[in-house]
């Protein structure tokens, strides 16, 4: 799972459109370890590094028990991830760190026979202080990207209203093909696609956390 915020830990489960990893999941998680705290760990590494790409490697669970219900917060136990855990990424925690799920932010199970998007859709999620955002994957070939943005005027209140849950958003304003992923750089006209007359937005592309082709192609 990629690992972005600092004052809240989200996580975002790397999909393919296979099973069991057929799910693009996005939580919330607060985090725990014994004699020290693994959520400082991670944000003074990333402060002195300002790695892109943080990891969570859970030890083996069924992905798919985190969206069943269940009075009592799910849990994973693992360890964080300098980099992409499978791509030369180096442990800065050993595997006893518990991550507590407090909330499913996003969640979707990929099936590769969906008909293709004919709009541009992402999910806005995090904090006012830190919103991401989350390209919606549909259908082979696809791609996952997270970055972080600024909502600028007219502000709209998706995450104070959601309290940080995702909002499914349109994003329109640049010349690039629907199925082309955003750039650094970028501003975007972004309506929430459930409520258009809940307003609309102007996000800024800040920060690139995480593009993946690979693993979403037929």
């Amino acid at each position: 799972m990629l690992i972005v915020g600092e004052v809240r830990v989200l996580m975002s489960h790397l999909p393919m459109f296979h099973a069991p990893h057929d799910y693009q999941i996005i939580i919330e998680t607060s985090l725990s370890a014994p004699g020290f705290d693994p959520r400082q760990k991670y944000v003074d590494d990333r402060h002195a590094t300002l790695a892109p790409i943080y990891t969570w490697v859970p030890k083996p669970f069924v992905l798919s028990d985190l969206l069943k219900p269940n009075p009592a917060s799910p849990t994973m136990v693992g360890a964080i991830f300098r980099g992409h855990f499978e791509r030369g990424g180096i442990a800065i925690t050993g595997d006893d760190v518990e991550a507590r799920v407090e909330r499913i932010l996003y969640s979707r199970r990929l099936i590769a026979s969906d008909p293709p998007l004919t709009e541009r859709r992402y999910v806005i999620f995090g904090s006012p202080s830190e919103p991401f955002l989350a390209h919606v994957i549909t259908r082979p070939p696809d791609f996952d990207q997270i970055t972080a943005v600024e909502i600028a005027a007219p502000r709209a209140d998706w995450l104070t209203d959601s309290r940080g849950v995702g909002v499914a958003l349109k994003i329109d304003g640049i010349d690039r093909a629907i199925n082309a992923p955003l750039r650094e750089g970028d501003q975007v006209n972004a309506t929430q696609l459930d409520a258009p007359s809940a307003g609309s937005a102007v996000l800024t592309v800040r920060r690139e956390f995480y593009l993946e082709t690979g693993d979403l192609a037929p």
